[in-house]
């Protein structure tokens, strides 16, 4: 695990790259414009558009990149072990029907994939993107059943045999309420029931897994983010963060000046969620 200030040794760099595609952005920006005026001579302004719309679109991509490696990649390599990261790769579809957590649609994404090892425990992170489409005649609209970050913890021991929990606002349950309702457990925090659904097929497992400094965690998760998922399998757990419209992994590359502390804070408190709950889960006792 690398030490050092990221900030101190990425953000000028960063600023420097981003700041000049920026600035040939608002060029190629220009041009457009020149080229929409043109277009009053169809054959020369269709070129200069073309050429433009070509441009800002290969800029925004190497905008998105240099983003990624400065705030992205580095970053976990200060904080985690073993790091491998890929934007344009993410988990399968088959792979997130296999967690049991979001019901599944007919349109699938995934990006961010991230491997990586703390204290000792591997992980697997991804941005997920779950929708149903309906396409009709003139029109189609859809529903999002699961939008943001799910991630997949592996203990060295067995922990439980099946043990889940849904904050009340997860809406698209791999499992409806109804068809798991003979696994309700009820633990002894009342706050915590009010915003959590628990379920296990063996009711000691979940009081085992889900202490009070567990409940706390979960419970700070479930304000941080739309809504949030756990199922724990085995030496797997599953989690899934509810977060629609946002990728903690990407920057807005359209709106105004790069705020360096901004964008390190952002990507580390994603960060200091992994490794918070990585030493919870730890301190759990093992179920065999």
């Amino acid at each position: 695990m690398n030490g050092g200030n990221t900030e101190v040794r990425y953000s000028n760099e960063a600023m420097r790259k981003l700041q000049e595609k920026r600035n040939a952005a608002g060029r190629t920006i220009l041009l457009l414009l020149f080229g929409a005026f043109l277009l009053i001579i169809p054959p020369v302004g269709i070129v200069v558009l073309l050429i433009g719309c070509n441009r800002v679109s290969k800029l925004r991509n190497e905008m998105k990149g240099l983003y990624k490696d400065a705030f992205v990649r580095e970053p976990l390599n200060n904080n985690f072990d073993n790091v491998f990261y890929d934007p344009s790769g993410g988990f399968s579809e088959e792979n997130v029907k296999n967690f049991q957590l979001c019901m599944m649609g007919n349109r699938f994404h995934s990006e961010d994939y991230i491997h990586a090892s703390y204290a000792g425990v591997e992980f697997e992170i991804a941005e997920v993107k779950v929708l149903e489409v309906r396409e009709r005649e003139n029109s189609c609209d859809s529903d999002t059943y699961f939008e943001g970050r799910m991630m997949v913890f592996y203990f060295p021991n067995k922990l439980v045999n099946f043990v889940s929990a849904f904050s009340k606002k997860f809406e698209h349950r791999a499992i409806s309420r109804n068809d798991a309702k003979e696994y309700r457990v009820e633990l002894e925090n009342i706050r915590f029931n009010n915003i959590f659904d628990v379920y296990s097929s063996v009711q000691l497992d979940a009081f085992y897994l889900i202490t009070p400094h567990m409940m706390e965690r979960l419970m700070v998760l479930a304000g941080k983010y739309e809504s949030i998922a756990m199922n724990v399998v085995g030496n797997r757990v599953i989690l899934a963060f509810n977060e629609p419209g946002k990728n903690v992994f990407d920057q807005n590359i359209d709106v105004g000046q790069l705020n360096i502390e901004q964008e390190m804070a952002k990507v580390q408190s994603e960060i200091d969620d992994i490794k918070t709950l990585i030493s919870v889960l730890l301190s759990q006792r093992p179920v065999v």
